[in-house]
């Protein structure tokens, strides 16, 4: 059968890969670009919310995916002392997978469906036209460039297309470590429990990633250099967090500090998520603060989106436009609100834990907070669906 159409695809992350296995199984010949000599995943651990886990069945990897995980039960809110602010039972984004694992499968699933993977393959640019350049001279064309290259994304600014690009005031660095074995046995008797914790302008989220990694992320704001020190300032964290000395003492001594680094979070806005044959998706066109645990979510249904949109239009001009005004308003959305939720950092202590408090008595916040989760992503089957 001849092919519809040919797409060079730079980023072998979430959203490139599931973009690369929407156009295959779509019957278009794809080609993904990977800077790295592997692939992996940067940021270690990942909430699978109702959206995310929609895709990974469309693409019938789901089973897959959440046996490499761990069922959470129950979201805990402290303060740095350690007393309970809030618990809730886990609604939304129940199961803790690593990305390692999930861009795993992405890749195998990719493979299958025929599509090709060139790892340490550095895309230096692109033209509207249809062409990408690699760093050693190497050119290809197509009829459909897809760049999903990442917070840096080299193509993006190249092309002139960021709207607005904000540096926020906060970041955070983020750790795997191994779990303690009485962990893994209060899982037994208690169930698993997601949490997180607030101290000032100082925050620490953790949960289980498996049954044997633990997921924990620090953030703080830039101008707090003893909090945003890597390896970690324990004794500035425990200062800050006395109920959760323990804790932070075996993230200073166990973490890998040496792929572990604190980064500012940033808010990416593009002017067009497209210009001539180029189509930018993920953290290129659409970066957000983690707070809401949906970059990633967004970048595969934008992804999957992108597939639906061009497989049904013959005009690739035409697709690209249907495409990013169908996905684009949702993604704001969520940016939005993301950004939102993180200004509780910036309260004072008694507003911080009244706003935490009061969150389970507001439906109608919740329901933004929700929106992206509860959407069911392009190219998916509708009807009711909970991981």
């Amino acid at each position: 059968m001849a092919k519809k159409g040919h797409v060079e695809i730079i980023g072998a992350g979430f959203g490139g890969l599931v973009t690369a296995i929407g156009l295959a199984d779509r019957g278009w010949s794809v080609r993904v670009h990977e800077r790295r000599s592997s692939l992996g995943a940067e940021g270690y651990g990942i909430a699978i919310q109702d959206n995310m886990a929609r895709v990974f069945s469309t693409l019938g990897i789901l089973d897959d995916i959440l046996a490499g995980g761990i069922e959470i039960d129950r979201r805990d809110s402290l303060d740095g002392n350690g007393n309970l602010l809030l618990r809730l039972n886990t609604g939304l984004g129940r199961y803790r997978i690593s990305r390692h694992h999930i861009i795993s499968l992405l890749s195998k699933r990719a493979l299958a469906a025929g599509v090709d993977i060139l790892t340490g393959s550095n895309i230096s640019g692109a033209s509207e036209e249809g062409k990408i350049y690699r760093s050693d001279g190497k050119s290809w064309s197509a009829d459909l460039i897809v760049a999903a290259d990442g917070i840096n994304s080299k193509i993006r600014e190249s092309l002139d297309l960021t709207k607005n690009h904000i540096l926020r005031k906060e970041g955070g660095v983020r750790v795997i470590i191994p779990r303690l074995p009485e962990e893994i046995e209060n899982d037994r008797k208690h169930g698993t429990t997601m949490v997180e914790a607030w101290s000032g302008d100082r925050r620490i989220l953790y949960c289980p990633n498996s049954q044997t990694e633990l997921y924990v992320i620090l953030t703080c704001m830039n101008k707090d250099l003893s909090g945003r020190v890597t390896p970690l300032d324990a004794e500035s964290w425990g200062k800050a967090f006395p109920g959760m000395t323990p804790l932070i003492n075996r993230v200073s001594e166990c973490a890998d500090w040496n792929e572990s680094k604190w980064a500012r979070f940033q808010t990416i806005r593009l002017k067009s998520w497209s210009t001539g044959r180029i189509a930018l998706l993920g953290d290129a066109a659409h970066a957000m603060p983690p707070y809401l645990g949906q970059g990633a979510g967004h970048a595969m249904m934008n992804g999957l989106g992108l597939a639906v949109s061009v497989n049904e239009y013959s005009n690739i001009f035409a697709a690209l436009d249907n495409w990013e005004g169908r996905e684009r308003p949702l993604t704001e959305h969520t940016q939005f609100w993301t950004s939102i939720y993180g200004k509780t950092i910036f309260f004072p202590g008694w507003l911080k834990s009244l706003a935490i408090k009061t969150e389970k008595h507001l439906p109608w916040l919740a329901l933004q907070y929700s929106r992206a989760s509860k959407h069911i992503p392009t190219g998916c089957e509708s009807g009711d669906f909970r991981t």
